[in-house]
């Protein structure tokens, strides 16, 4: 098992900037995404409704996480099972292991990035601008906690405040928030984003995210709700990369526990080779 795939089982987000570009197997060229594009409103309350939703914050101290987890592509598919422990706004850990034995570890918080993997000896330790060197994407942790936390979620170059170049649309069953049928939007932040909101339950159902320049493209779908201790949380979260998929599958969850976040890098572990 190569250390690049362990890292992107250990950090899903970070499958974002490693996706390959998606193939048409008939003549091998690149095959354009099809997004549908919403219509823009001037319905001062769906806007509102809209901020609410890009600012609203997961109310909860620690949660802890217990999943299974499956990656299928065209070079592996692999399978294993973990933890994941948030303290909220604070700390992102993430714990995998495979046939009973650890895999690697990760630890986020505002400002450092650490993992370790176990059976190559080897570890990545810095910020979030020492992982721009692997993506193409600026990540932080505001960014994973909110993918995890099944929240609306903007990347580091995108501010809440340029809603206006969103389009709104209250549809039956879901709210769609794009960004797409605007072409300034990717000029300007190298992004386009299509957001289903159910009105439901007012969840995230899925988040799509285009890079136009490199037509690389993320959708992750959330599913299979259940209440936990008040809190709305997604039994089942897939990662969909043109030609490879992750799925989270939710075993277990408990909110309001005390917590530890232990992660050490040996002495003898050397940094990570990609």
């Amino acid at each position: 098992m190569r250390t690049k795939w362990i890292f992107l089982l250990l950090t899903c987000v970070l499958m974002l900037g490693a996706c390959h570009k998606h193939k048409d197997k008939k003549n091998g060229k690149t095959k354009p995404v099809e997004v549908e594009v919403v219509e823009s409103t001037n319905n001062p309350a769906l806007l509102n409704d809209v901020k609410g939703l890009f600012d609203k914050n997961e109310q909860f101290s620690t949660v802890e996480v217990s999943f299974n987890l499956k990656l299928n592509s065209p070079e592996r598919n692999l399978s294993a099972s973990g933890q994941l422990r948030i303290a909220n706004d604070s700390v992102i850990w993430l714990y995998v292991k495979a046939m009973g034995f650890e895999v690697a570890r990760a630890k986020f918080t505002k400002d450092s990035v650490a993992a370790v993997v176990k059976l190559k000896n080897s570890y990545f330790k810095g910020d979030y601008s020492a992982m721009q060197r692997y993506l193409p994407v600026a990540v932080d942790f505001s960014v994973l906690q909110s993918i995890f936390m099944n929240e609306i979620f903007l990347f580091p170059e995108n501010k809440v405040e340029n809603l206006s170049y969103f389009n709104f649309s209250d549809d039956e069953n879901v709210i769609k928030v794009s960004s797409f049928g605007n072409p300034d939007y990717a000029k300007l932040f190298g992004f386009n984003y299509l957001f289903n909101v159910s009105k439901s339950n007012n969840r995230l159902n899925s988040a799509l995210v285009q890079m136009p320049k490199n037509n690389k493209t993320v959708n992750i779908v959330y599913s299979d709700y259940e209440e936990v201790a008040g809190h709305l949380h997604p039994n089942v979260m897939e990662i969909m990369m043109d030609d490879t998929e992750v799925t989270f599958t939710t075993t277990k969850i408990t909110y309001e526990k005390k917590l530890n976040y232990p992660l050490t890098i040996p002495s003898s572990y050397k940094p990570f080779e990609f």
